[in-house]
């Protein structure tokens, strides 16, 4: 608390906000990055999720999409992580989609150590998650994409050969092999 009162987290919750924010809106986007090497990220996941939460339980039959980007970053924080847990276990009661997106899959395990609560809560969210969708992983990382998704030996030697915009979806237990494909009204978004 004294850190966030009067040492170099001050200036967080101790004055006003810096905009409005509209937490009923269609979209809401926590952009965090400008916190990401900072102790103060942590203190701001546990916020964002507190309000996540209370959002997410509401009974108003409205269905959500939680995108979580960098997913790994948030699994280091142990209270974050259980909170993700939760959330992933509680989607159909709560009306909600989660999604969990990084860039290897071995970005999970490194969340902490091998054997730390966080590593096991990853693991768990990925065996929780009933549709993956596995873009071009490098082959150094196909050993850990094999063992994290249960990959078969065909779909393991596939995906280090997709091309951009090619993935390996896996709904339950049945594999696609898919061409994303972007619309003209899209493009500007994503470039």
């Amino acid at each position: 608390l004294q850190r966030l009162c009067e040492g170099d987290l001050r200036g967080m919750f101790d004055g006003p906000t810096t905009g409005e924010i509209d937490l009923s809106a269609p979209l809401v986007c926590f952009d965090l990055s400008a916190v990401y090497q900072s102790e103060a990220l942590g203190i701001l996941m546990v916020c964002a999720a507190a309000w996540l939460q209370r959002a997410l339980a509401r009974q108003d039959d409205q269905k959500r999409i939680l995108v979580l980007d960098e997913a790994w970053v948030c699994l280091r924080n142990v209270a974050i992580a259980r909170w993700l847990q939760a959330s992933y276990k509680l989607a159909r009661a709560y009306g909600v989609q989660n999604i969990a997106v990084v860039h290897r899959l071995s970005d999970l395990t490194s969340a902490g150590n091998l054997d730390s609560e966080q590593v096991q809560l990853a693991r768990g969210l990925l065996s929780d998650s009933e549709t993956r969708v596995i873009y071009y992983q490098a082959p150094g990382d196909v050993a850990a994409a094999r063992e994290l998704l249960a990959l078969t030996d065909s779909e393991a030697e596939l995906i280090p050969t997709l091309r951009r915009g090619q993935a390996l979806w896996k709904v339950g237990t049945r594999s696609f092999l898919v061409q994303h494909r972007i619309g003209m009204r899209e493009r500007d978004i994503i470039n």
